[in-house]
């Protein structure tokens, strides 16, 4: 579980153990509150460091020297120019990274295809 998953559980149970000896308005106040947080902590931007950029490199590296070539994209299995290739494994290893980061709602994958035929 996240730590964002984790932190709004424990904030959830706090707030069912604040809100007994509170007016019904303060009790409004108190889940708007919470809410706002998590909205907040939701769409602010996500940094990326120096590790981050080793993390997808790293993956985009390995993705590489897995992946059977040549490589062919989308229903008309259109090839990849060999020169393209790094440029395709970088996007789908940004793209996973962000992912995972909760920076983006579907992982986004490019169609590759085995052969032309």
């Amino acid at each position: 579980m996240s730590k964002m998953k984790e932190q709004l559980e424990v904030d959830i149970l706090r707030f069912f153990e604040n809100i007994e000896n509170q007016t019904q308005n303060d009790r409004l106040k108190t889940l708007r509150n919470l809410f706002d947080k998590y909205l907040h902590l939701n769409t602010t931007d996500y940094t990326m460091n120096d590790s981050d950029l080793f993390k997808i490199v790293s993956s985009a590296k390995q993705k590489m020297s897995n992946e059977k070539v040549p490589v062919y994209l989308g229903d008309k299995k259109k090839l990849v120019n060999q020169h393209d290739l790094p440029n395709l494994f970088v996007i789908e290893a940004t793209v996973a990274h962000l992912s995972k980061k909760a920076c983006l709602k579907k992982l986004a994958k490019f169609d590759k295809r085995e052969d032309k035929l």
